[in-house]
């Protein structure tokens, strides 16, 4: 499971790295726009699902699956998204309309691939898990490296993005599920549950992805929001990286909650505080002084950011990755409201910040997401800290 992760992450970051050299910055603008809807409907949308189904099948008798609620959700989701590329097909998609079939095309795909990894992990098929989560990146990879030496454009690169999650078939996620349907009462619960959580995954993805989309809006050029992006994309690596290893550690802390042994489960929590207090510290200093060398080393001069912007990424990313880990603990508790409220503060305060500040947008929106994670990350231990007893 930890190599496919790792396999994944180069796979991913060769293909940006390919991809910004062949097209170049403003060439490339629709497919960091694709990535970003991609990105933002996935954790936001989608990690939920996987997650509860990785809790729901970690359990001694896991219930039926809410198949009804997870079809509904994969389906509002591709809608709205079309929606979105519609609306901005003009602005971010140079006006071609084939972009809004690679959307829907998109997000189909990955809403399919978040249930089969959830059955997966969920039946502790973690090697499966591993290998779907690599294959997904190197097809990627491969068929970018295929197209572009073909001489496609930005449009043609855009169905790579679509070909990767089918990989999960592969490893057929679903075999031995009957079709069934869970109860009234429980099917409620879970819609309760999976409400507050994507409510969460919202807010927190919205502080962590929605940047070149924010930069972008308040006027800045599709070259700089290209600079944005690939800053952060970069930056994220320890994040992503962490993304599909959380299905291994939920588990366990499910394990803890139910046979009420809170005690450990807190002080895991303000162990991680203390650590990423540090870490972030660490990475903040880090990545304002080799941060654009190590940027302009990978993509060229031309994606090269300014110490400042690059030591808001770094910083606010060691938040962004430890903060998924305590986020874990809320999840096995069911606790989706406290972490709904921790992420909400979080991105209140990014916006504030935004609203209430002046000055070069890149770097605006960059201290913005480092602030927003800090209060969420504070939000999140002190939610685990004082939860009692189902409450």
């Amino acid at each position: 499971m930890v190599v496919g992760t790792v396999v994944a992450l180069v796979a991913a970051y060769l293909f940006q790295l390919v991809a910004g050299r062949v097209l170049g910055p403003t060439a490339l603008a629709p497919i960091t726009v694709l990535w970003t809807i991609q990105f933002l409907v996935f954790t936001t949308v989608f990690m939920p699902m996987e997650q509860l189904t990785v809790r729901r099948l970690s359990l001694d008798v896991p219930h039926a699956a809410p198949w009804t609620l997870y079809l509904s959700v994969i389906g509002a989701s591709i809608l709205g998204s079309v929606a979105f590329a519609a609306v901005t097909l003009d602005q971010l998609f140079e006006g071609e309309a084939l972009y809004l079939a690679i959307v829907a095309a998109l997000i189909a795909g990955y809403g399919v691939f978040a249930l089969g990894r959830g059955y997966l992990a969920g039946r502790r098929r973690f090697r499966e898990y591993g290998f779907s989560t690599f294959a997904e990146s190197v097809l990627r990879l491969v068929l970018a490296v295929i197209l572009l030496a073909a001489g496609v454009g930005a449009l043609g690169l855009g169905w790579t993005l679509v070909a990767g999650p089918l990989v999960v078939f592969l490893w057929r996620p679903f075999r031995g599920e009957r079709r069934r349907e869970a109860g009234a009462e429980r099917e409620q619960r879970t819609v309760s549950t999976l409400a507050t959580f994507v409510t969460a995954n919202a807010a927190s993805q919205t502080i962590l992805a929605a940047g070149p989309l924010v930069v972008g809006g308040l006027g800045a050029s599709p070259a700089d929001v290209s600079v944005f992006f690939q800053t952060f994309l970069l930056f994220r690596s320890p994040l992503t990286l962490a993304y599909n290893l959380i299905s291994r550690v939920l588990p366990p802390f499910t394990r803890l909650v139910e046979e009420g042994d809170l005690g450990s489960v807190r002080r895991w929590a303000l162990r991680l505080a203390v650590g990423t207090a540090g870490l972030s510290a660490a990475g903040y200093a880090a990545g304002g002084a080799v941060g654009p060398a190590f940027v302009e080393l990978l993509l060229g001069a031309e994606f090269r950011p300014t110490g400042g912007l690059a030591a808001y990424a770094a910083g606010g990313v060691v938040l962004a990755t430890m903060a998924l880990f305590v986020q874990q603990m809320l999840i096995a508790m069911r606790a989706t409201g406290r972490l709904a409220a921790a992420w909400l503060t979080g991105l209140l305060v990014a916006t504030l910040l935004i609203v209430a500040t002046d000055g070069d947008v890149s770097l605006r929106v960059g201290r913005a997401f480092l602030a927003g994670e800090a209060t969420a990350f504070a939000g999140l231990v002190a939610a685990v800290v004082t939860f009692r007893n189902g409450r």
